[in-house]
């Protein structure tokens, strides 16, 4: 699979995608209209690849399950003050990963169930029961069947964001709330890279946009765009990922590379905190009710 596509996913073809960075095998474009950036191709990957990766074994997953629970909590008290009746809610957890998610809902006691397209995933979540299913938002959900979906750390890795966006509409009740998590432009490492990308002549890519990676990269422009698609914006604000998982994936890197991170990430993370421009956007979008 091979996926060269130059127009923007969100807005269409009438808004073809112009340079902002580049890799070692791909370009990364940006969209004109409502500021996207994503890998072209998108992805070389095929769906059995994904499907069969052992991505969920690594450290930096297993190790971080108590920081990804605390935080998990957090965002889930949030949701709470918008609504008291949450515990009626049923919920599904799209990209339900090792389950960490639904052992949180577990815990507060909400009825919640999760799938992931990773079968290897899906093992380790459903190691002492079942909660989740191999597959996607698919046709094995019917319309108007959720209250809430969350997708947490998800959106950015799909080729195609606006498909996934209309299929969570379409298992959405009226005024159904859907959350996602996702890494965003509005922040001071994208506005790091960024400088550093074009300081060198687009050699230095920090961006954490890549084909088969992270294929998207969204900011507030894009958020208000999806107002067009059927959403309301609730909550738009950002959060930082836990230091040791983003450290923990320079594991990957270049000895150069790895170094280079290792030092400035820390110091990027406190300021990032300081001023409020944390890596990562937490966005709830609401239904909009179709009367």
């Amino acid at each position: 699979m091979d996926q060269n596509q130059k127009y923007c996913d969100i807005c269409g073809e009438d808004f073809k995608g112009v340079f902002y960075g580049k890799g070692s095998k791909y370009n990364i474009l940006q969209c004109p209209n409502c500021d996207l950036i994503w890998s072209d191709p998108l992805t070389t990957k095929n769906f059995k690849e994904t499907i069969d990766s052992d991505y969920w074994a690594e450290d930096v997953y297993i190790k971080e399950e108590l920081a990804q629970k605390a935080r998990f909590r957090k965002q889930l008290t949030k949701i709470l003050k918008l609504d008291k009746n949450f515990k009626e809610k049923k919920i599904l957890d799209i990209g339900s990963g090792l389950g960490f998610f639904l052992d949180v809902c577990e815990e507060k006691g909400f009825t919640a169930e999760g799938c992931d397209i990773n079968q290897n995933a899906v093992k380790y979540c459903n190691r002492e029961k079942v909660r989740s299913r191999v597959g996607s938002i698919d046709s094995f959900y019917k319309d108007n069947s959720f209250d809430v979906v969350f997708a947490f750390n998800l959106i950015e890795h799909l080729p195609h964001p606006k498909e996934f966006l209309l299929n969570c509409k379409r298992i959405l009740k009226d005024d159904g709330v859907l959350i996602l998590e996702t890494p965003t432009q509005n922040s001071l490492f994208h506005k790091f890279a960024r400088l550093g990308d074009k300081l060198t002549g687009y050699k230095l890519n920090y961006y954490g946009v890549n084909s088969d990676g992270h294929i998207h990269k969204f900011c507030n422009k894009t958020f208000e765009i999806l107002k067009q698609l059927g959403f309301e914006i609730v909550i738009n604000e950002k959060i930082n990922s836990p230091i040791n998982e983003i450290l923990g994936k320079t594991a990957y890197l270049s000895a150069f590379n790895k170094y280079f991170m290792r030092i400035s990430v820390p110091i990027v993370w406190f300021f990032a905190n300081l001023l409020g421009q944390q890596n990562r956007a937490f966005i709830v979008l609401k239904v909009k009710n179709s009367d």
